[in-house]
């Protein structure tokens, strides 16, 4: 670091210390430090060291050193002025007397219209003069931070600001027929954020600076012509990028809690149009990366040049009538530039306080969304997604995420680091990944894992001299598919992570994925056979969830059930690592119970959504009765899971259990009414299933324990993983036909593919799944969309026959004859999606 001196312009007598992170030429007030100044003995040197003084920059983030009683330092990077006297801050002293209100605007406007129409004139010189009265009072209001938030905060609400009279007062000015008003309002604000005081113990100000539509249009481009100008574009840059430097390392200081409170109460429309902009403004950031690479790239092609990259300013960025960033070089560099394939490199955003600094925000904003779920007042995961961000190079940022570095073989996975390095890295900020991307995390994780395991297998193999087998190898018999699974995994609990090869018994089938699909598919339904007593199905939800009272004659029952329990873990985080859809119908609750989320009361409704509206109406009954009405203690009664399997009534048993100690006799009251909600809640969600979820956690663990990848999902994400996409609404099948391949003379325009279209697209959305079974093995479409899903049409033959059409599973191909009538191709369809089972050569 240099360290750097100068005068201020407000004060010739005091020394404004600047670092600079470039190892440029070195000043100290105004005199250079040459290469030939003589060094320093120990003594001096650690003098000088104890002369200096540590802080981090308000806005970037920066850490910045400079000598001990400086009244200020400037940042090298952001270029921000910290004040540190006491007498001096952020807040310059509120104008007294002075209105920055609506109000007052639309009064000082309307005098100007009144000067304009009796001046006639369409000249854009008289008519700034004539608003220039307008731009004087914006100037004012905007130069005060203090100002600001006593115009716009709402006097009821103290954390509150008053978002319609602030979108009033900017369109006001925005609609103006000039720009200098406009002009003069980021011009002030931006001198306001040039100064900080060291601690930003206020923050509503910025959040109101941050309102102003121009923020957000001058990122995207979406700006009528008068506000096309290179000048305001630039400072509008700076206004956004220091409003949100400020907020992120708002969050280390004290007041973080009235922070992230404030963020909990903004309304949901509000809160989405923040995130939006701050995504808005990552967006940006990664394009300037691009733009500055293909620059760099046609330097070096067009003059041979050796340099890697180029020093890029911000206001390369901005013209005067063009919007977009490549239009700033000549037309005929296009055709260079886009040859360039979009990568980001891990180095060119790590350093980057921008992005940075926006990650960091939008990690305080996901967290509160994630708060609230509970009051059904939150953004879907994906709105936090940002898609500029499916370029990066995702393996080496996961791997800087596990502190893994670069690794040349799978034998050095045994060395790798438990704990994640201090760098910045993506993956600490899964939020912004897209479900896809995260995908392609896991299966790279996946696949190290895999060829570490057979690589292992292979050394031992060579070092103990006896074969071991580089897969994981289950064979089973379909009619006892759950006892063979079960012994299977007894057996081979060393091989769960390796790769998955299934058999079945007398089928000469070959596992290239189809059989591993078929597995899944019937030992989750023989788990979920209502005989085993693991789970029962709600009639209300149609959701199927952990049997409160599972049937165990016999200590050997319960021991079998443990182990069915643990085996359906385990199944589950075999399709995980095996990238398999499985067909489950459990709530939401299983998920983020997995995810290590907070359940709530939706989670409950959910599950019993009729039982949730009971206990709603008694948390809204307000009359002074309620005891003698609702006769409740803290109790609850279920029926015990033999109702399931007998199906007789007269074998039922109700048990009743207290929701707390001593509970039958606690009677329920409007003012213990709310946690006994919370105790029934915890009860059916949580308590009653405890020993079972363990034991189906540890099976789920045994496996996914060592996936780091698996924590960057949330619980909506896991469920998609898992489960796939059933909505009825992605079961496109006009988009799977354009992403479909075809093989054997077929194309898209042959008489038997056209036939096969018209007929698949005529169906029910039933007849749709059983086809996808059929051919793919599973009834579900991928989580990111059918038009993922790999797809191929193949003739088997030219002439007609009496057979059924063919799948291929593990390629998800469907195979067809040359049928000669359309009818005939429907009969046979049917025929073989209805009643097809097991595998075969052919």
């Amino acid at each position: 670091m240099g360290l750097f001196s100068r005068k201020s312009k407000e004060n010739r007598n005091e020394a404004i210390h600047i670092v600079s992170t470039k190892n440029t030429a070195k000043k100290v007030l105004g005199k250079p430090l040459t290469k030939a100044a003589p060094q320093r003995s120990n003594s001096e040197g650690l003098k000088h060291r104890t002369n200096l003084q540590i802080l981090r920059c308000s806005c970037c983030g920066s850490l910045v050193n400079f000598p001990k009683g400086t009244p200020k330092f400037k940042c090298g990077v952001c270029q921000v002025t910290t004040v540190l006297a006491t007498d001096r801050n952020s807040f310059k002293e509120e104008a007294p007397n002075f209105d920055c209100s609506v109000r007052k605007l639309l009064k000082e406007v309307k005098k100007a219209y009144a000067t304009l129409k009796i001046a006639n004139t369409k000249d854009r010189k008289e008519i700034d003069e004539i608003f220039e009265p307008v731009s004087l009072y914006l100037r004012k209001g905007f130069g005060n931070a203090n100002l600001l938030e006593k115009t716009f905060r709402l006097c009821q609400l103290n954390d509150a600001i008053d978002y319609s009279e602030l979108d009033k007062f900017y369109k006001i000015v925005i609609e103006l027929p000039t720009s200098k008003p406009l002009y003069y309002i980021l011009k002030e604000t931006n001198e306001l954020l040039k100064r900080s005081s060291g601690t930003i113990t206020q923050f509503y100000w910025l959040f109101i600076i941050l309102r102003n539509p121009i923020l957000r249009g001058n990122l995207n481009g979406k700006l009528s012509r008068k506000y096309k100008n290179k000048k305001l574009r630039i400072i509008a840059y700076d206004v956004i990028k220091r409003c949100i430097g400020y907020l992120s390392n708002f969050l280390t200081n004290t007041h973080h809690k009235i922070f992230v409170h404030y963020l909990d109460s903004l309304p949901i429309e509000i809160f989405s149009e923040y995130v939006e902009l701050i995504n808005l403004y990552i967006t940006f950031q990664l394009t300037k990366i691009t733009y500055c690479e293909k620059k760099a790239n046609f330097v070096r092609n067009e003059h041979h040049s050796s340099r890697k990259s180029l020093e890029l300013r911000d206001d390369d960025f901005w013209t005067s009538d063009k919007s977009t960033f490549l239009e700033i070089l000549p037309k005929q560099r296009n055709v260079a530039l886009s040859s360039v394939e979009l990568k980001f490199k891990h180095y060119q955003y790590e350093e980057d306080w921008h992005i940075k600094c926006a990650a960091k925000l939008l990690k305080m904003f996901y967290t509160s969304n994630v708060k609230r779920k509970g009051n059904n007042t939150n953004l879907q995961t994906f709105c936090f997604y940002n898609t500029m961000f499916d370029y990066i190079d995702y393996k080496q940022d996961f791997d800087i995420w596990r502190g893994l570095g670069k690794t040349k073989s799978a034998t050095q996975l045994l060395q790798l680091l438990q704990q994640p390095k201090n760098r910045f890295s993506l993956c600490n900020y899964p939020f912004l990944l897209s479900l896809g991307l995260k995908m392609c995390i896991i299966e790279y994780e996946v696949k190290r894992i895999m060829e570490y395991e057979a690589e292992h297998a292979f050394l031992t193999s060579l070092d103990k001299k006896k074969v071991v087998d580089v897969y994981f190898r289950i064979r089973v018999r379909r009619e006892r598919i759950t006892n063979d699974s079960l012994k299977c995994i007894r057996q081979h609990q060393g091989d769960l992570l390796k790769s998955l090869r299934v058999e079945f018994i007398n089928e000469p089938g070959i596992d290239a994925g189809g059989l591993k699909k078929e597995w899944f598919l019937l030992l989750t339904k023989s788990l979920f056979n209502p005989m085993n007593g693991l789970f029962k199905y709600l009639e209300d939800s149609r959701l199927s969830w952990f049997a409160i009272q599972p049937i165990c004659e016999e200590e050997s029952d319960i021991e079998s059930q443990k182990e069915l329990y643990y085996l359906f873990g385990v199944v589950l985080a075999l399709a995980l690592f095996n990238s398999t859809i499985l067909d489950l119908k459990f709530p939401k609750a299983l998920y983020k119970k997995l995810c290590k989320e907070p359940l709530n009361f939706e989670d409950y409704r959910e599950l019993y959504p009729e039982t949730a509206k009971n206990l709603e109406k008694m948390l809204s009954y307000p009359g002074k009765d309620f005891e003698d009405l609702f006769c409740l203690s803290f109790t609850t009664t279920y029926q015990d899971a033999t109702l399931g399997i007998f199906g007789s009534q007269s074998q039922t048993d109700k048990v009743t259990v207290e929701l707390c100690k001593g509970g039958k006799g606690i009677n329920v009251t409007q003012e213990n009414k709310q946690r006994f909600v919370d105790l029934w809640v915890d009860f059916y969600l949580t308590k009653s299933i405890s020993n079972s979820f363990d034991h189906f956690q540890t099976g789920f663990n045994r496996v996914c324990g060592k996936c780091y990848s698996i924590s960057l999902f949330d619980s909506d994400e896991l469920e998609k993983l898992v489960c796939g996409d059933e909505g009825k609404e992605n079961y496109d099948f006009k988009i799977l036909r354009s992403i479909t391949k075809y093989g054997g003379g077929f194309n898209d325009q042959s008489k038997i593919v056209e036939w096969f279209w018209k007929i698949v697209e005529s169906w029910s959305n039933q007849l749709q799944r059983k086809l996808l079974l059929f051919v793919t093995g599973s009834d579900r479409i991928p989580a990111t969309g059918i038009s993922t899903l790999p797809f191929k049409v193949t003739r088997l033959g030219t002439k007609d026959k009496e057979d059924l059409p063919l799948s291929h599973t593990c390629f998800n191909e469907l195979c067809l004859w040359e049928y000669t009538t359309e009818e005939k191709l429907k009969n046979k369809l049917l025929c073989a999606i209805t009643e097809s089972e097991g595998f075969g050569f052919r």
